[in-house]
């Protein structure tokens, strides 16, 4: 249980350390399988396994887990069943299918297979730090992290949150820390940048195992170029790579953390998941504010 992609949404109300009042919330989005003729669904499901609440409370963090269920029905095989039933159609009535007919056959060879697709299962795992007052997603990209968000409002109602925002452009600060090469206290460079020209769409930079001191990339930001990520390491304990966005991606726990969770001796898979995502949590909590501090704090609304 530890997030491989950060992505906050800052709490804009207090929500209540309440697991079984979470749990109510969440039943009315609990997952059920697709129907025979569904091609998706999504819901939420417990996150220590059948049986367990839809929302698991610890260190003051509400955790859940969205399954998605989305039925596969190759191209090719769509195509394949297409061509004969349009093939049929035309020997019979000696004509040529048209586009508005070929595209009503499609919908009709779609619903006819759907009964028989293959399903395939995804999960996004999120929680609510109702101390720190985030709501944190282990999401991959905008569109997933979005869907998690829209279903848990669906869910709780009156959850109101948004992306956090800082005092100062995080693009402007981190490329002030390559080019003077100087860094909060409390972070390290990793080796790993992406820097952009803002004055040309799509013109970009990506370096990678590279120091991030060299001259080389310091001759790119004095040509214009800013920094959009940057790899970096929190009080060796937290690594990742930093986007202007304030995302972190590729999350990795450093061995001190990791050696914390190995001191403990959990009796099943539920305790193992349980210590891990308490430690997280806590970890987190301690990250996220710092992150708002490296850029002039977090901006009032």
């Amino acid at each position: 249980m530890w997030f491989r992609n950060l992505i906050p949404y800052r709490l804009r109300e207090p929500v209540a350390y309440d697991p079984e009042s979470a749990d109510s919330r969440l039943a009315a989005q609990a997952f059920t399988p697709c129907g025979a003729l569904e091609p998706s669904r999504s819901g939420f499901v417990p996150p220590l396994g059948p049986g367990a609440p839809l929302a698991h409370g610890a260190a003051g963090s509400l955790l859940l887990c969205l399954q998605e269920e989305s039925k596969l029905l190759p191209a090719a095989v769509i195509r394949e069943a297409l061509d004969e039933r349009i093939s049929a159609v035309e020997a019979a009535e000696h004509r040529k299918v048209r586009k508005r007919e070929r595209d009503r056959i499609r919908d009709e060879v779609v619903t006819d297979l759907m009964p028989r697709a293959f399903s395939r299962h995804k999960r996004t795992w999120g929680y609510i730090d109702t101390e720190a007052g985030y709501l944190v997603v282990d999401a991959g990209s905008e569109k997933q992290a979005e869907h998690f968000v829209e279903q848990l409002r669906e869910a709780w109602g009156d959850l109101a949150l948004a992306p956090p925002e800082t005092e100062e452009e995080p693009a402007t600060i981190m490329t002030r820390w390559l080019a003077q090469q100087q860094l909060p206290g409390d972070l390290e460079l990793g080796e790993e940048a992406v820097l952009e020209d803002p004055g040309a769409e799509g013109c970009e930079v990506r370096v990678k195992r590279q120091d991030l001191s060299a001259g080389e990339i310091r001759a790119h930001i004095d040509a214009g170029k800013r920094v959009r990520r940057l790899a970096v390491t929190y009080s060796e304990r937290i690594s990742g790579v930093l986007d202007t966005d304030l995302r972190l991606r590729r999350l990795r726990f450093g061995d001190i953390v990791r050696d914390q969770a190995g001191d403990r001796d959990p009796e099943s898979e539920a305790e193992q998941l349980d210590a891990d995502f308490s430690l997280m949590a806590l970890e987190l909590r301690s990250l996220l504010p710092r992150v708002m501090a490296w850029f002039g704090g977090e901006r009032q609304r």
